[in-house]
């Protein structure tokens, strides 16, 4: 495995602390066959079949880098209207708090969550942890890594279709930009819909042995959507129709995000026909929401899980996804709460309603018991997440934690 890092001299001096911490925990969980910083980006698998490793499908490969401090030349994309969390505050009592102040109520939250959470059980043959080993990581962990919180200028998740859609898609896509703003707490907007023309032939192929028609997924990352990067994204996700993959020696991949410049693709080819039944409607659904907050969660520094069943522990293939739930631990769920300024109990109810009008019904009866956990008049010492919301934080270093997706 192949771990090299160059740095010159005034960016070591910068980076030691950030990456001396974090980055060897960070490039560990990559699994990765090279790091490269020309341009300042790591390519990592998850473990998915190439020409040289296989276990098993691939759930993501991931580009990352550094966070540019500014946005330089990036034409502002159309903003139709946003979608906020479904209880927001008006701007009067919204005023933010230091991120600080939140952490004694997540820490009780997090105590009296835990026992609604089941551990994360030992790995079977090929899944994830069996093939990686990962340290997990804890809330108090995840606030000593300095991490990329959707606050400030960089506030808003965009989303967007790329390519034809089937109305039935395209109604996953609406529903996975609402979903996103009630599990983050933050503004999400419909970005304008990107042609298929966008991707010339030289990004695409037939698949040599299946006869699938794919398109190339770094092409898109890297001349679709960071040109077309809003100043103020906190990332940018492009849904699409068409089967994805990242280059040469590579079958496919369900997705693939840059955390350089906080854009993703991923692709709804492999999560079912939504159009057979109305129950394969909400099975492709919830793989597209589970695929989507977790790649989104890993933009905001989040590392895999490795003592609970949550979304963000890693999966090695599509049915290890599906025996992992969509919610978070309550480990993971202090580190949402805190890094977009977002109270428990409000997420809970947004998410509890969101599902019970998608018809998934395990996940409304988790946010139910998990609403009722939480004492019912809660200290509120949180921002309320809206769109006039602007907590100040630290600046970050010039440096980005590196963080593969699955």
């Amino acid at each position: 495995m192949n771990r090299r890092i160059i740095l010159d001299d005034s960016r070591k001096r910068r980076l030691a602390a950030p990456v001396g911490k974090v980055g060897k925990m960070l490039l560990e969980q990559m699994g990765t066959t090279r790091v490269k910083w020309n341009g300042w980006f790591i390519a990592g698998s998850h473990g998915g079949f190439t020409g040289r490793r296989g276990y098993g499908l691939l759930l993501a490969v991931a580009l990352m880098g550094l966070v540019p401090a500014v946005a330089a030349g990036q034409a502002r994309a159309a903003r139709p209207a946003a979608i906020k969390p479904a209880e927001t505050r008006p701007a009067a009592a919204s005023k933010a708090k230091e991120p600080n102040s939140m952490i004694p109520e997540l820490r009780q939250a997090i105590l009296r969550l835990t026992p609604l959470h089941k551990p994360l059980e030992k790995p079977q043959s090929g899944d994830w942890l069996a093939q990686h080993k990962e340290p997990g990581q804890t809330f108090a962990e995840y606030l000593g890594c300095r991490p990329i919180t959707p606050r400030g200028r960089r506030s808003v998740l965009y989303v967007q279709a790329l390519g034809p859609l089937t109305a039935t898609q395209r109604k996953i896509v609406d529903l996975t930009r609402e979903y996103l703003a009630c599990y983050f707490g933050v503004t999400c907007r419909q970005g304008a819909d990107l042609p298929d023309a966008l991707v010339p032939a030289s990004a695409r192929r037939t698949h040599p042995a299946w006869g699938d028609k794919q398109i190339l997924s770094t092409y898109v990352l890297d001349k679709v959507l960071k040109p077309r990067l809003p100043p103020d994204a906190a990332a940018s996700i492009a849904l699409t129709a068409s089967d994805l993959w990242p280059g040469e020696g590579w079958n496919f991949v369900f997705g693939q995000a840059s955390l350089q410049d906080r854009v993703g693709v991923w692709s709804l080819c492999r999560f079912g026909d939504p159009n057979v039944s109305d129950q394969a409607f909400r099975l492709c659904l919830r793989r597209t929401l589970q695929t989507a907050s977790h790649e989104t969660g890993h933009m905001f520094s989040i590392l895999h899980c490795t003592a609970w069943q949550c979304n963000m522990c890693g999966s090695n293939s599509l049915p290890e996804s599906d025996r992992r739930p969509t919610w978070l631990c309550p480990q993971c769920t202090a580190k949402v709460c805190w890094a977009a300024g977002y109270d428990p109990g409000r997420r809970f109810r947004n998410l509890a309603d969101f599902c019970r009008k998608a018809g998934l019904s395990d996940e409304v009866e988790f946010y139910r018991k998990s609403l009722e956990t939480l004492p019912p008049a809660w200290p509120s010492r949180f921002a309320g997440r809206g769109e006039d919301w602007c907590c100040p934080v630290k600046q970050f270093p010039d440096s980005s934690f590196f963080l593969h997706c699955s």
